[in-house]
């Protein structure tokens, strides 16, 4: 869906306006910043089994071919199958190489037309697994995040540390 890089500016011009009874997007932070996201589109609004999804990915270059957009590919098919999508698709450049192998370890089945590639993956059903393995990964996220922004939080409510003479 983006077919490139976004800026920052863009990200928020398009995210105000969305409608979030049809889309889950999911980050990754590092240090606090934005720095990789998936988005979910659904075809209604959700729950409703038997639809399609749509997945589109970005991730800073310098944070690429780390394995975060296997990882948030794997955590957007989980999701997606949770709330009932039966197919998938997922738009790339021709030229995106990890993105192609990625569609591909999903069995996705790839064409190409007009300059874009697309690959529609056939999802199976939830299971009491796939509900538990996104609770999970929840979970872990609530977690690290709290870590990560509990010194900042309680900092403020300290007393001053004394300075060395």
């Amino acid at each position: 869906r983006f077919h490139g890089t976004v800026s920052s500016e863009w990200i928020a011009r398009r995210y105000a306006g969305l409608d979030w009874s049809r889309t889950v997007a999911v980050g990754v932070f590092v240090e606090g910043v934005l720095r990789g996201f998936v988005e979910l589109a659904f075809e209604s609004p959700l729950p409703v089994p038997e639809t399609r999804a749509e997945l589109a990915i970005s991730i800073e270059p310098d944070f690429q071919r780390a394995g975060l957009g296997r990882e948030l590919t794997g955590r957007a098919v989980t999701i997606a199958r949770n709330r009932g999508a039966q197919h998938l698709i997922m738009l790339c450049l021709p030229e995106n190489l990890p993105m192609r192998r990625i569609a591909k370890r999903l069995s996705g089945v790839m064409h190409q037309e007009d300059g874009t590639v697309e690959a529609d993956l056939d999802l199976t059903a939830a299971t009491p697994v796939s509900y538990w393995l996104e609770a999970m990964q929840d979970a872990a996220d609530a977690v690290t995040g709290g870590l990560e922004y509990w010194p900042r939080l309680i900092r403020p409510l300290l007393p001053p540390t004394p300075q060395a003479a």
